[in-house]
C-alpha cells in the first residue's frame, strides 16, 4: 500500500524547539516505529518521517510567506512576477528545513528529507510583508489541482498532519483529501489518518523554559476512517460530454460510461490551462501600505471556479480508472461482457448502484440468450426476416427486440414507455428503451462462432442531455 505524508504549514519561522513522540500503535498505523521523542526538533516532520517512512512527502504553504525576514537569512527577493512569488517562498521554507529542522536530526535520519516537495499555493490577508486579496476558496482549488497530480492510484494511505496549520488550510485541505480518496475509493483501498500534536505551551518566558525541559508532546490521531466512494455530482458547463461521464460514475450507466468516456490528456490540458489562465491575472505589485510600510502586494483578478474544480476531479477520476481499465475506452459499440466488467470493476465498493446495475445486465443476457436460440433456428422464428435482417447490420432499438422476441421484463411487464424520461434513464441504468440499440456480431470463440450482442446509443445528444438531468434529478410522485 502506498504511504503519503500531506501536511500543512502556516508560518514556520515562530516555532520553537519542543520533543516530538509517536506512538504507532495510537495511530494505529502498520509499518511504523515508535518515536519516543528523545530529540527536540523545531517541527512534526522529522518524527512523523522517520516513524511512518512515507514514499512521498508534501508541505502545503502560503504566498503570505514572500518575502518574510524574519528569523531566516534569506534576503528579500525582487518580485516581477507571481512565479517569482512562489520561488520566494519555496527558497524560505527550503531554507527553514535545511538550517532549522535538518540540524536538529539524527545524521541517519536526514536523508528523510529528500522526498519532501514543497507546495506554494494561494493565501489570503494583511501582513507587514505582504498584502494578498483573492478567494479563499482558490487555496482549496489548487490544493485539489496539486494532490490529483501527487496522489497515488494503487491502495493508499494518507497521513494528513494539521499541526501546524493556520486558518483556512486544515479544512480546506481535509476536504480536497475527503473529495479525492472518494474517487479512489472506488477501486482501491484507502485510507486517511488525520494527526495532530498537543498543543505548544503558551505562557511568559521563564515559565516556558522550565516547562519545555520536560515536556514531550505526543502526535495524537484525530480522525481515521476507511474512505468510501464518494461520487462527484456538479458538472463542467461547456463541457456536456463530460458530464455525462460524470454521470455514468455517480448514477451506474454502464453504456454511457464506455460511449463518454474522456480522453485523460485533453482533460489534463483543460485544467493545466484554465490555471495558467488564473495565474495570468494576478498582478504584484510594490508599493506602502495604509502604515506606510513599502510591502508586495498580490491581488488576483479572476478565481478558480466550480468547473475548474470539477475538471480537476474528473482528472484524478480518469488517472484512477486508467490504472484498472487500461486505455480499454471510450467505445461507442460495447459487448455485454464489457459492460459486465465495467460494473463489476467500478462499483464493487458500491453495492446498491451494483446490484441494480447488473439487474439490468441480466436481464439484457436472459434477452440474448432468448435472441440467439431464435435467430439460431433453422425452421420458423419468431423474429421476423426484416428484423433479423436489421439486427445483423445497423441494429434495433432495444424496446424493438423485447417486442420481437415476446420477452417479459423482470418486472413482469412486457411493454415500454415511448416517452424518454428521466426517470426511465436512472430507473434502467442508462439503458432507455428507445435509445438502446442492439446489434448481433459473429464472434469466434474456440472452435465456434457465437453471436454476441452489441449494445450503442441511437442518439448521443439526448443521451448526454438525460444523463446530465440524472445528477441534479429529484422522484417524481409515482402512483403504485
Amino acid at each position: 500500500m502506498e504511504r503519503v505524508l500531506v501536511a500543512t504549514w502556516g508560518n514556520p519561522f515562530q516555532w520553537e524547539e519542543v520533543r516530538y513522540s509517536v506512538d504507532c500503535s495510537q495511530l494505529g498505523a502498520k509499518d511504523c516505529e515508535n518515536v519516543d521523542g528523545e530529540r527536540g526538533n523545531v517541527s512534526t516532520l522529522p518524527v512523523l518521517l522517520k516513524a511512518l517512512k512515507p514514499r512521498k512527502t508534501i508541505i502545503l504553504v502560503l504566498d503570505t510567506l514572500v518575502n518574510l525576514t524574519l528569523k531566516n537569512d534569506v534576503k528579500p527577493n525582487e518580485l516581477n512576477s507571481y512565479e517569482d512569488v512562489v520561488g520566494d517562498v519555496e527558497e524560505r521554507v527550503r531554507w527553514f528545513i535545511e538550517n532549522r529542522i535538518k540540524p536538529l536530526m539524527e545524521e541517519k535520519d536526514r536523508e528523510l528529507l529528500d522526498s519532501v516537495k514543497i507546495v506554494v499555493l494561494p493565501g489570503v490577508g494583511e501582513f507587514n510583508n505582504v498584502s494578498v486579496e483573492g478567494d479563499v476558496l482558490d487555496f482549496y482549488s489548487s490544493v485539489l489541482r496539486v494532490l490529483a497530480e501527487e496522489l497515488p492510484t494503487e491502495d493508499t494511505e494518507v497521513f494528513l498532519d494539521l499541526t501546524h496549520g493556520i486558518n483556512f488550510m486544515p479544512v480546506l485541505t481535509y476536504r480536497a483529501l475527503k473529495n479525492l480518496l472518494g474517487l479512489l475509493a472506488y477501486v482501491r483501498k484507502t485510507k486517511l489518518y488525520v494527526v495532530n500534536s498537543e498543543p505548544f505551551p503558551q505562557g511568559d518566558r521563564e515559565w516556558k523554559e522550565t516547562i519545555l525541559k520536560n515536556l514531550v508532546l505526543h502526535i495524537r490521531p484525530v480522525e481515521t476512517v476507511e474512505i468510501m466512494p464518494k461520487p462527484v455530482y456538479s458538472t463542467v458547463s461547456d463541457k456536456p460530454e463530460w458530464s455525462a461521464f460524470i454521470s455514468s460514475v455517480t448514477n451506474g450507466f454502464p453504456l454511457a460510461f464506455a460511449t463518454f468516456y474522456p480522453n485523460v490528456n485533453k482533460v489534463k490540458k483543460y485544467v493545466d490551462n484554465a490555471f495558467s489562465k488564473f495565474l495570468k491575472e494576478i498582478d504584484i505589485e510594490i508599493k506602502n501600505d495604509k502604515a506606510k510600510v513599502k510591502k508586495a502586494h498580490i491581488k488576483r483578478k479572476t478565481a478558480l471556479g466550480e468547473d475548474f474544480r470539477t475538471v480537476v476531479k474528473l482528472y484524478y477520476m480518469l488517472r484512477v480508472f486508467e490504472g484498472v481499465l487500461k486505455d480499454k475506452y471510450p467505445k461507442r459499440s460495447v459487448t455485454l461482457n464489457e459492460l459486465f466488467q465495467i460494473t463489476r470493476t467500478l462499483f464493487v465498493n458500491m453495492p446498491r448502484i451494483g446490484i441494480v446495475v447488473e439487474d439490468q445486465l441480466c436481464n439484457l443476457k436472459r434477452l440474448q440468450e432468448k435472441a440467439n436460440f431464435e435467430l439460431k433456428k433453422r425452421g420458423r422464428s419468431i423474429i421476423r426476416k426484416e428484423v433479423r435482417r436489421k439486427l445483423e447490420k445497423s441494429g434495433v432499438p432495444l424496446a424493438e427486440l423485447y417486442d420481437e422476441v415476446k420477452f417479459r421484463y423482470s418486472s413482469g411487464d412486457r411493454g415500454h414507455n415511448p416517452k424518454l424520461k428521466v426517470r426511465n434513464f436512472i430507473a434502467h441504468s442508462g439503458f432507455e428503451f428507445n435509445l438502446t440499440r442492439v446489434k448481433v456480431e459473429d464472434v469466434i470463440m474456440g472452435n465456434k462462432v457465437e453471436k454476441v450482442f452489441v449494445f450503442s446509443y441511437s442518439d448521443f445528444e439526448t443521451v448526454m442531455r438525460l444523463s446530465i438531468e440524472a445528477l441534479s434529478y429529484r422522484d417524481e410522485e409515482v402512483t403504485c
